[in-house]
């Protein structure tokens, strides 16, 4: 009878600690974002400067939680919101800002955040589309 409780608890006790080092992993990236662009191997998922940008975030991240400054990554995150203009690097960047943002488990903030990139999102998508190859009135045509 010792036996088989002995034998449960160190079961319990090694299943809590493997949730526990899942816990700590990092979560995956969002859509549309590098899933470790930098692995040999992988292609980007799409081209350009975006891609460039999104990949340097992602390799910053992991160097300040590598270098024991995992929170530095946050004002990183804030600078890029400042800069750029380019939807796919924006939507990346709320999403780890939020992820990060509940790490000290700061749902406040995170929601904030999401409610931010949210706004923008509508705002986005009641323009009307572009079309840059659409023939433009009273242009001739070839």
């Amino acid at each position: 009878m010792k036996k088989n409780l002995f034998a449960v608890a160190s079961i319990a006790i090694a299943a809590a600690v493997s949730l526990q080092a899942r816990a700590d992993e990092p979560l995956p990236p969002p859509h549309g974002g590098p899933a470790f662009a930098g692995e040999p191997g992988m292609h980007p998922p799409f081209p350009g400067p975006g891609f460039d940008v999104i990949n340097d975030l992602e390799q910053l991240r992991r160097l300040y939680s590598l270098s024991g400054h995992p929170d530095e990554i946050v004002q990183v995150y804030h600078e890029v919101l400042d800069k750029s203009h380019d939807p796919v690097v924006r939507r990346f960047t709320y999403d780890a800002l939020a992820r990060e943002q509940l790490k000290p488990a700061d749902p406040a903030a995170a929601i904030a955040t999401l409610h931010a990139s949210l706004e923008e999102d509508v705002e986005r998508a009641n323009k009307p589309p572009r079309f840059e190859g659409a023939d433009k009135k009273g242009a001739p045509r070839p």
